[in-house]
């Protein structure tokens, strides 16, 4: 009965083994496959006008399945996103979208995203049926000319099916050209170039009331300058534009359902999402994006008026987070670092996400991973000289007194087991005090600087 256990249990590691091995495939594929695309080099004067299109939909969900509905497409006066790399290098999001020139079938722009919608498939209510509609916005460069928009779903052992296609004329009569809102009142805290050239950051206002202008303005520069104090923020802070937006909402504050509070605010950002108590989202991705298109932007932080600990973020989109906590300059650049970077939780429980991270399938996120062989793990090159994998708690190695041990400690994205996080400390975990990124989300947040901000733009 023990040999047969034990065999059962070999052969259930091995299965395991064999599917994260083909998850590491699929995106080691895709990693290729943009590669490839990336090396053509799009050319962003070839295929498109400095114009964006920003497409509103809506996706229905529960486990297992999502649908997409089409809602209107608003062009926009500028686009200040990447002109070099048009197709995503990176296997980030759980969704995407393509654009295809029509005339050659050639993919000319690319980007992931996530949504509130794939965190909500994992939760017992999706489990048991029950749908739930999310409105998302999705921006890309104007086409000079007839294209093929694609809306993508990944798949759980990481591959994409498409969810909507659509052929669409840029001249099309049904593309709304009205001018962006301009009701708020706009700021400068740093600037340093062109929007096509930086990494255009804006903060937005939410929960303000009209005499609290100062505040929100105050409250966006003590973000700013809490960024510019940590690493790799500060390194590149040359390479970072950072505006405010202010719009004043009815009422101070914002809602808070488990204390029946609730509060008339310009985005209805509440508390309470998904059922966790300090996870704070604003769920309307269409009043989002009309309230951020009166400047250009590249990345959104939602600043909420409120002394309440939360904040959340929908990674390649947007984040929040409020203001007035003791630990909201720690929760906005952590949060900050999900939406911007796509970096996964490195700490343990607290959501209600059942099967986020399937077993047995490798997650995209750069710094949490479940593959242990030292030659294919993704943070390999970081590696410290003679370190164990998975590594013990205590294990200093070679790092003793210098920089800290990089390697594989078990306990990440909500899992105490079965997967691992590159350092034992860092602003992605459970520990706020010291704030500090691990090595590897720092090589992370700068690559996706690279991207929107390329250094030859400096």
């Amino acid at each position: 009965m023990v040999a047969w256990s034990s065999r059962n249990g070999k052969q259930r590691r091995m299965q395991l083994r064999i599917r994260i091995m083909l998850s590491v495939f699929a995106i080691c594929s895709a990693l290729t496959c943009c590669a490839s695309q990336a090396q053509e080099q799009v050319d962003f004067d070839t295929y498109f006008q400095d114009q964006a299109l920003r497409f509103e939909f809506f996706l229905f969900g529960k486990k297992a399945e999502s649908k997409v509905v089409q809602g209107p497409v608003v062009q926009e006066s500028s686009w200040p996103g990447p002109r070099k790399q048009l197709v995503f290098p990176f296997p980030y999001g759980k969704n995407a979208v393509r654009v295809y020139d029509q005339a050659s079938d050639k993919l000319i722009y690319s980007y992931g995203f996530d949504t509130l919608l794939s965190e909500y498939a994992t939760t017992p209510p999706a489990a048991q049926g029950k749908w739930r509609s999310v409105p998302i916005s999705v921006r890309i460069p104007k086409p000079k000319a007839r294209f093929r928009i694609e809306i993508l779903e990944r798949l759980k052992d990481n591959r994409w099916a498409t969810l909507w296609s659509e052929e669409i004329k840029t001249s099309d009569r049904g593309i709304l050209r009205e001018s962006a809102d301009q009701r708020g009142a706009v700021f400068e805290l740093h600037k340093t170039g062109e929007p096509k050239d930086r990494l255009d950051l804006v903060f937005l206002a939410e929960g303000y009331t009209a005499s609290e202008q100062e505040k929100f303005q105050a409250d966006a520069q003590r973000m700013t300058q809490f960024m510019f104090e940590h690493e790799p923020f500060r390194k590149h802070r040359a390479r970072m534009n950072v505006v405010g937006v202010f719009r004043d909402s009815y009422e101070s504050g914002v809602d808070e359902p488990d204390k029946r509070v609730y509060r008339n605010s310009a985005l209805n950002a509440s508390f309470n999402s998904l059922g966790i108590d300090r996870y704070l989202l604003t769920e309307d991705g269409h009043a989002l994006k009309r309230y951020a298109a009166q400047v250009p932007y590249d990345t959104i932080v939602v600043l909420v008026n409120s002394k309440r600990y939360g904040g959340g973020a929908i990674c390649l989109d947007y984040c929040v987070t409020t203001v007035d906590d003791p630990r909201s300059e720690a929760v906005f650049l952590h949060e900050f670092a999900h939406s911007l970077a796509y970096l996964a939780d490195e700490y343990i429980g607290a959501v209600t996400y059942s099967d986020i991270y399937p077993e047995g399938v490798e997650p995209v996120e750069p710094n949490i991973t479940r593959e242990l062989d030292r030659e294919s793990i993704k943070w390999r090159p970081l590696l410290s000289q003679e370190v164990p994998l998975p590594t013990p708690k205590d294990f200093s190695g070679q790092s003793q007194g210098q920089a800290p041990v990089v390697g594989a400690f078990e306990g990440g994205g909500y899992l105490r087991t079965g997967m691992y996080r590159p350092q034992r400390s860092c602003a992605m975990g459970d520990g706020l005090e010291p704030f500090q990124f691990c090595v590897v989300c720092q090589e992370a947040i700068e690559r996706m600087i690279e991207y929107y901000a390329p250094s030859q733009s400096e």
